[in-house]
């Protein structure tokens, strides 16, 4: 069986934007891929004199690229029995 490379999915993401909702410690990731399709990460600190808008977007960074391994490697499964 293949393995997906971390490089694999890099190259599958055409944008990155991120958000970090007003009043709050919640930080949004989105990863706007090739094909159109989107994917969402998501942060968010305990303690609002804790927040660090890198630390909080590089965990919703990582969260998205979680999900984007898992539906890439659920579409590559099933490409397999096509």
């Amino acid at each position: 069986m293949e393995k997906i490379r971390l490089e694999e999915l890099q190259a599958l993401v055409k944008a990155v934007d991120y958000h970090k909702f007003p009043d709050s410690t919640h930080t949004v990731c989105c990863l706007y891929l090739t094909n159109g399709f989107t994917v969402i990460g998501e942060s968010a600190c305990l303690n609002p004199d804790d927040f660090d808008r890198d630390i909080g977007e590089g965990i919703a960074y990582e969260n998205a690229v979680e999900k984007l391994w898992q539906l890439e490697g659920y579409a590559r499964k099933s490409m397999e029995t096509v």
